[in-house]
């Protein structure tokens, strides 16, 4: 019964506020529709003393955790904060938020910070002398799994500090834009633009879409037409007597074979502008459009 009278207020509430957002609804409205579930903090400034607050008491969910280890020397080993958290189908799980490891000495040597509202996770690993070893960042697809792509900087450095390498990885987990490699003194051993490598298969492969995506006007005018053909039979003559000299068996030019492609690509999508005319002008015909 109560759930049916809550079902029943929801709905007069979406009918009475339509949508409601966060900053502009009243938030009597908010509260209702249960969309922010804590009471409003309204005080009398005059005698209010910090030292008694604790009138605005914090959710258990977002409650922290930490775990620690320590070497037998009573160093610390390992250290690991995390929330509690409950998966899609109900099940619990440590939602890490940072994670540390620590070598004998006491000495951090791995960094890792995954910040809660966000997927970006950044990982530090450090030489025992506390400079970079190497730094990287992952785009977390499932905080359960922890199923991680490369995503933007990833840097690995030589004990001295220099650099020994820089890459560069998009949304995908795919090297992009300058990546490079570095001898310990500094000088650049090895280097590749990918971005450009990229750019430039886009473009091959959108210009050939581009032609087999031609439309009837400009497939004519590929074939030398002024104007939209008659036929089928107009646009074969056309077609043959300008792929006779550039047919592949013709002629050894290789620029010969992207033409023949071209006029053959022109050919068809002229052919089946002329096969959906035909059956449009066969349904008519039988009453059937």
């Amino acid at each position: 019964m109560a759930e049916k009278t809550a079902e029943s207020m929801d709905q007069a509430l979406v009918e009475r506020v339509g949508k409601l957002d966060l900053h502009a609804s009243p938030l009597e409205d908010l509260q209702l529709a249960r969309v922010i579930t804590r009471k409003q903090q309204a005080l009398t400034f005059y005698g209010y003393s910090s030292d008694n607050d604790n009138s605005d008491a914090d959710e258990e969910d977002g409650r922290m955790f930490t775990r620690r280890e320590r070497h037998d020397n009573g160093n610390m080993r390992y250290l690991k904060t995390y929330q509690n958290a409950v998966d899609s189908l109900g099940r619990p799980y440590e939602r890490l938020v940072e994670e540390k490891h620590f070598d004998v000495d006491g000495v951090c040597r791995v960094d890792v910070h995954f910040a809660l509202g966000q997927s970006y996770l950044y990982r530090k690993h450090y030489f025992a002398n506390q400079r970079l070893k190497s730094e990287s960042v992952f785009w977390v697809e499932d905080e359960v799994t922890m199923a991680c792509v490369k995503n933007g900087w990833w840097r690995q450095y030589y004990e001295s500090g220099n650099v020994a390498s820089e890459m560069q990885y998009d949304q995908h987990g795919i090297r992009i834009g300058f990546c490079k490699r570095y001898a310990p003194d500094g000088v650049i051993e090895w280097v590749k633009d990918y971005t450009k490598d990229y750019n430039e298969r886009l473009a091959a492969f959108n210009r050939r879409k581009g032609e087999l995506s031609l439309s009837v006007m400009e497939a004519a005018k590929q074939l030398g037409f002024a104007e939209l053909p008659a036929t089928v039979k107009e646009v074969n003559s056309v077609y043959r007597t300008k792929c006779a000299p550039v047919h592949p068996d013709k002629t050894p030019d290789p620029d010969a074979t992207e033409v023949f492609i071209s006029l053959s690509r022109a050919r068809d999508v002229l052919i089946a502008y002329f096969e959906k005319k035909d059956a449009a002008a066969a349904g008519k015909s039988n009453g059937t459009a």
